[in-house]
């Protein structure tokens, strides 16, 4: 009677042990597709555990890089990756799960700045990317610097380029990653109209003449004409002569004209002399003759490639 006893006592000893089997491994990861560089949360929803661990970075799948329940990892690289869990209890049992993890590849982000800030027609303009990609290199830097749409007009990281002529241009930079992902920039460059500056030393205009009932007889005409510059004279109506006066000036100095000598310019006739320079601003002065009284008289500005007097810039 006690042997039976004693065997019955064996046998529920072993039997439990029997029954708990080996530990069963199993996770989640979130979120289901991360970037690279983004940290994924790992959670373990194994059963009959007691240790454990994680394979993330070898694929060698001996876990060694992480443990416990619930870990983070971040991938540097684009790709699939198998991830392991590794689990053991306490009796010496083992088990593991495997599960790939896809990692999506995040794009290059575009980037340039250009000096000077305000071209003028003409001068160069030099591009200079600060593009970047998150996850690696970047593996190509095209420009399109006329907008029509292709990016053949320059490759790396710096470009010049520049303008015929005052207004808006845009110009775009397209840069790739190694897993072919694009970014694209775009910037306006405003080009400037050159700011015009006035002739040196301006032209300043003296008339020398007598009034009388009848009209004024204009003596000579002084004026200071630069270096380079064209006068022009002009006159239209009684007394005037019949041909009009061009001149230019080799030298800076003061011009006489003498063609009005002893003549009588009657009421209504009109004289303008024009001082002109190529790109700088010049003087314009118009005399209409009066009866019995002075002249009178207009001083004006010509832009550079205007004709028509314009009051002179402050």
């Amino acid at each position: 009677m006690w042997r039976c006893l004693v065997a019955v006592t064996a046998m529920l000893v072993v039997a439990p042990g029997a029954a708990r089997g080996a530990p069963v491994a199993s996770f989640t990861f979130a979120p289901a597709t991360p970037l690279t560089g983004e940290l994924v949360t790992f959670t373990s929803t194994s059963t009959g555990t007691t240790t454990q661990a994680w394979d993330f970075e070898d694929d060698d799948r001996v876990c060694d890089d992480a443990s416990g329940a619930t870990v983070q990892h971040s991938f540097p690289a684009a790709g699939t990756f198998a991830v392991t869990l590794c689990v053991a209890d306490g009796a010496g049992s083992s088990g593991s799960q495997t599960q790939p993890v896809p990692v999506a590849n995040r794009s290059p982000v575009a980037g340039f700045n250009y000096a000077p800030d305000a071209p003028l027609p003409g001068e160069s303009v030099v591009l200079t990317s600060f593009s970047a990609d998150p996850d690696g290199p970047l593996v190509s830097q095209a420009w399109d610097l006329d907008n029509d749409g292709s990016f053949d007009d320059g490759q790396g990281p710096s470009a010049s380029v520049s303008f015929a002529a005052p207004g808006e241009y845009l110009v775009k930079l397209l840069v790739a990653d190694r897993d072919g992902a694009a970014g694209l920039a775009q910037r306006a460059i405003s080009v400037q109209a050159p700011v015009a500056q006035f002739m040196r030393p301006f032209p300043v205009v003296r008339v020398i003449g007598a009034v009388g009932r009848h009209g004024t007889r204009i003596r000579e005409i002084r004026l200071t004409a630069p270096l380079g510059s064209r006068v022009e004279v002009f006159c239209r109506g009684g007394g005037c002569p019949r041909t009009s006066a061009r001149r230019d000036a080799r030298a800076a100095r003061t011009l006489r004209i003498r063609r009005f000598a002893r003549r009588l310019l009657r009421p209504g006739a009109v004289v303008q002399i024009s001082v002109t320079k190529a790109g700088a601003i010049g003087k314009y002065m118009r005399l209409r003759i009066r009866r019995g009284r002075s002249p009178s008289r207009i001083d004006r500005c010509l832009m550079p490639g205007g004709e028509r007097p314009v009051r002179c810039p402050v």
